[in-house]
């Protein structure tokens, strides 16, 4: 072969390869600390409203645009509509059925293939109990919800959305991650140290601990209180206690989206351990003071119309007097 021709083939090979490289996906390098990891730093919010498990009517994970905005318009409600009786010109959160890795889903559950949560036989039948349960129990403050009750956030492990203040702030040092929800307000101090308190030591947000894989930020909780074993609201119902474990994990795969796996296991409640995938979007979003306890005017009025309801009960069934 001549020198020209070869020039020629180097070229084209040279230009070959820079169209490959071209189309190639690239991995995206998050942002360093002083110390090396990832910069997970700053507000998050969880604004994804695909449901945490899957409805019958979808068998397959993945869904169309047109699924998508008929599950949206199912778990949405206007603003001034009957959750918010006490501000009618407040309306929800913008939220919608966001992709994950591309995809729009039927469920945040990715394993099992069902999108289900996997209960044991003694208490497959426990969330639809709790939700009936809760549609009659008014007799005292402690048997609504945690949520209610302004006792829980949604900051507890696994991360799961509510209808407003669902924004997260992410603090980073050497030795520690906080986690601070706006939501009941709420900081889950997470020591990178990998070392659990004693199974004793129970509490609200459980007892987590962390550590680096890469760049994806391990996050481990154990010992939860029994207490607050309910997570419940209009979407989902769990359960977890002191022998549930809950690992989390969070990936930065772009400036403005951090990835969220978490992986729940109670053999006490579950046959097997079960895996959902969703993700924080970040946000220019300030967090404001979230007063509950200070302001929790429902709870005196669903009990006061209880103390109503049961009035006008007994009222027609005492005897009519005829004389």
């Amino acid at each position: 072969m001549t020198a020209v021709p070869k020039l020629i083939a180097s070229g084209l090979l040279v230009l070959c390869a820079a169209v490959h490289a071209a189309h190639e996906p690239k991995t995206y390098r998050a942002p360093r600390l002083p110390d090396g990891h990832a910069d997970m730093q700053g507000i998050w919010k969880d604004s994804n409203l695909t449901p945490l498990e899957r409805s019958p009517e979808f068998t397959n994970l993945v869904i169309s645009a047109a699924d998508a905005a008929r599950l949206k318009s199912r778990y949405l409600l206007p603003a001034g509509g009957p959750n918010q009786p006490d501000d009618p010109g407040r309306g929800l959160e913008d939220r919608s059925i966001e992709h994950i890795r591309g995809e729009l889903r039927s469920s945040q559950i990715v394993d099992p293939q069902d999108g289900r949560i996997p209960w044991n036989e003694a208490y497959k039948e426990k969330p639809d109990a709790l939700r009936r349960a809760a549609l009659n129990a008014f007799d005292n403050p402690e048997e609504r919800s945690a949520f209610e009750r302004c006792l829980a956030s949604n900051n507890a492990p696994p991360m799961q959305p509510k209808p407003e203040s669902n924004l997260y702030r992410f603090v980073q040092t050497p030795s520690t991650t906080v986690i601070v929800s706006e939501f009941v307000h709420d900081a889950r101090i997470v020591p990178m140290n990998g070392m659990h308190s004693p199974a004793a030591v129970t509490s609200w947000l459980g007892d987590s601990v962390g550590w680096w894989e890469r760049d994806t930020l391990v996050v481990e909780t154990k010992y939860f209180a029994p207490n607050s074993a309910v997570r419940i609201n209009t979407q989902y119902v769990f359960l977890v206690s002191p022998m549930t474990t809950v690992i989390e994990r969070f990936t930065l795969v772009s400036a403005d989206e951090l990835n969220y796996v978490f992986i729940v296991t109670d053999p006490t409640f579950y046959t097997r351990s079960w895996t959902g995938e969703t993700h924080l979007l970040r946000s220019n979003d300030k967090i404001y003071e979230f007063a509950c306890h200070e302001g929790n005017y429902w709870m005196r009025d669903m009990l006061e119309a209880a103390r109503d309801k049961d009035l006008k009960a007994s009222s027609a069934m005492a005897p009519t007097n005829t004389k």
